[in-house]
């Protein structure tokens, strides 16, 4: 018991989970009792007092209720709780070991509260401490208590002593009840602390083998019982293994050992047992000496069990009780009060608030009329504030749409002008007497090429129309399931192939890199293919336009597409799936990737691109499914889109 108390205090007071107990200290007992009474009341006085108290507990047991009591006092009226907390824990211990179990149950119905609502933590400490209580006591449902601690919400982020107390009483509860595959589950979960532990905190070890030595004292095994009571110097197991092995000398010899103990630590329970071994080892072959110990073993039973303790737990008891309910009736009291003052407070509000609506209500109907007037002017000039934004951003598209459509229409005009000319100058030639008819062959090819040229320009525009209308529809593609890698795979292909198609000299490496982790996933494969094929497209453009400008012969253009399966975290939802378009062209500079998904903004040259085609793709990608486009570059080193579905 003397190093259970030792541990108990490791696990609860520590303030992190355990700490060393704090050894007997001569000088620091002198310095702060001489100077206790003039200390201010603060939490540095609290902690010394629970020091003083902690030190006191196995030397002077008087002095630790004293400096308890004190400290909780202290901590209750500058609202320390925590402090509060180790003080009803010093005192309730106490008590527990020296069987007044009604007052230690007092500190420890007092410390609970504090503990849900301050440091839940603590509560697993005192369900251990509440085991100790009721396991004294002889209470058969003290079992109770350590499964309280170990379904603890705090329990599995607690400290390490926290949970070593915890598997050690329910070892020890499980012994009691005599079950014994329990009780060795528990006991072998002890080991890994003890191994990791026990070079910091000897004391580990000693229960831990106490708690195997009872195990195997039930199972009949004495030899190993004798071994680990040894190293766990368990004294009273000792004499009872030796007991039932007949030995009768080292029964006498450990049950002495024994209450010396109990009566070094003033426990109880301790004495008790070892006096009663003596008088049963005595009773045939000393009678005198049996006698001596039975007077012991019936003064120490009832100190422990006698009428007025129990008279005094009914008693303490009682008070509880009735505490509780003077509590109670003093709260709903004060609730009754508190409730009618708030009543005639709003009474009082609402009379004041009455007086301020009948004195303003002779300005209500012009502040009403006024308000009409305002609120007219307002709505007004919102309309024509929309109206303006509207126009303004029509404007802006205006200016785009003309500066786009313009180099194509100024080709079929002049070309339609040349064509007039050409057809003027043929029906000339043709109403000559004698006709040139090489000349007249030079005319109708001159004129078809201006049809070719008119035609060409003319889908140009067309498509630049197209282009503006896409842009402004919405998608009315339906989402089906899509195969990603195998979509990439193939506008990448469509890609390299339409390019070479227009350009024989035309030539760039392509690669892929595909997670085939990739499930398939809800899109619009038209709009998304749409998107892969104009970032390709200009992959294949930014490399081939490094190429034609560098002089490096050692240059190879290269354009890759990867994807990549970004599962979510463990217990999350939305997972990812990231496509990257890269290549290693001319790059871009940070104000080109600031306007790069405006409308018709393009670096290609007059005639090779519209503007629309990464406002299409960043519109498709994000309103259309939800996802991001996004753009990484530097000038003169290459391009990476990113795609995140």
């Amino acid at each position: 018991m003397k190093r259970l108390i030792i541990l108990y205090f490791l696990a609860f007071h520590g303030n992190n989970g355990f700490t060393q107990p704090s050894p007997f200290d001569q000088q620091f007992v002198d310095s702060i009792t001489t100077r206790l009474s003039s200390l201010t009341d603060d939490t540095a006085k609290v902690n010394n007092l629970v020091k003083l108290a902690s030190m006191h507990l196995a030397t002077n047991s008087a002095l630790t209720v004293k400096y308890a009591k004190e400290g909780a006092n202290i901590a209750e009226k500058i609202n320390y709780p925590l402090g509060r907390i180790n003080c009803l824990t010093q005192s309730a211990f106490f008590y527990a070991i020296n069987g007044e179990w009604g007052k230690a149950t007092i500190d420890i119905n007092e410390a609970i509260p504090l503990c849900e609502k301050y440091s839940p933590e603590k509560l697993i400490g005192m369900y251990n401490l509440m085991f100790i209580n009721a396991a004294i006591k002889g209470d058969n449902d003290a079992l109770k208590y350590p499964l309280k601690a170990l379904h603890h919400p705090s329990f599995p982020s607690s400290s390490f002593m926290y949970k070593w107390a915890t598997y050690m009483q329910l070892g020890r509860g499980y012994g009691y009840l005599n079950q014994v595959d329990s009780a060795k589950y528990y006991a072998n979960l002890l080991t890994d602390y003890v191994e990791k532990y026990s070079a910091i905190i000897p004391d580990l070890a000693a229960n831990s083998n106490i708690l195997f030595g009872d195990l195997a004292f039930k199972a009949k095994n004495y030899p190993e019982a004798i071994k680990f009571f040894l190293l766990g110097s368990d004294y009273i197991s000792l004499a009872k293994t030796y007991q039932v092995l007949h030995q009768s000398d080292s029964v006498i010899h450990y049950a002495l050992k024994g209450l010396k103990r109990g009566n070094t630590a003033f426990t109880p329970n301790n004495i008790i047992e070892a006096s009663k071994i003596l008088f049963q080892e005595y009773r045939e072959s000393n009678p005198k000496e049996a006698n001596k110990y039975l007077v012991i073993y019936s003064d120490a039973k009832d100190s422990l069990y006698n009428n007025n303790k129990l008279k005094q737990l009914e008693e303490i008891n009682f008070n509880i009780q009735k505490t509780e309910y003077e509590r109670q009736k003093t709260e709903t009291a004060n609730r009754n009060r508190l409730a009618l003052l708030s009543l005639l407070g709003i009474l009082a509000f609402f009379s004041i608030v009455s007086i301020l609506l009948w004195r303003n209500n002779r300005f209500k109907q012009k502040a009403n009329l006024k308000l009409e007037s305002t609120l007219k002017e307002l709505k007004s000039t919102q309309t024509q504030l929309i109206q303006k934004e509207k126009l303004a951003s029509l404007g802006e598209l205006t200016a785009g749409i003309a500066h786009e459509i313009q180099n194509p229409l100024n080709f079929v005009n002049n070309f339609s002008e040349l064509s007039v000319d050409l057809v003027k100058d043929l029906k000339e030639e043709i109403e000559k007497p004698a006709q040139d008819k090489a000349y007249i062959g030079e005319l109708f090819d001159d004129l078809s090429q201006n049809q070719e040229k008119i035609n060409h320009h003319g889908k140009r525009a067309s498509n630049i129309v197209k282009g503006m209308l896409e842009h402004s529809r919405s998608s009315t593609g339906v989402k089906e399931l899509t195969d990603i890698n195998k979509l990439a795979d193939e506008y990448l292909r469509l890609s390299y192939h339409g390019l070479r198609a227009k350009d024989k000299d035309f030539n760039a490496n392509f690669s892929t890199d595909f997670d085939e982790n990739i499930p398939k996933i809800e899109v619009i494969p038209q709009d998304i293919g749409r998107v892969l094929l104009n970032l390709i497209n200009n992959a294949f453009y930014a490399v081939n336009q490094r190429k034609l400008l560098s002089n490096d012969e050692n240059y190879t253009p290269s354009v890759s597409v990867t994807t990549h399966y970004l599962a979510p975290p463990l217990g999350a939802g939305g997972a990812s799936i990231i496509i990257k378009v890269k290549d290693n062209g001319v790059g871009m500079n940070e104000a080109t990737k600031a306007k790069v998904f405006q409308p018709f903004f393009t670096t290609k040259p007059t005639g090779q691109g519209t503007g629309l085609g990464l406002s299409l793709a960043y519109d498709i990608v994000t309103k259309g499914h939800g996802g991001t486009l996004e753009v990484e570059s530097t000038e003169g080193v290459g391009t990476t889109f990113i795609i995140t579905l």
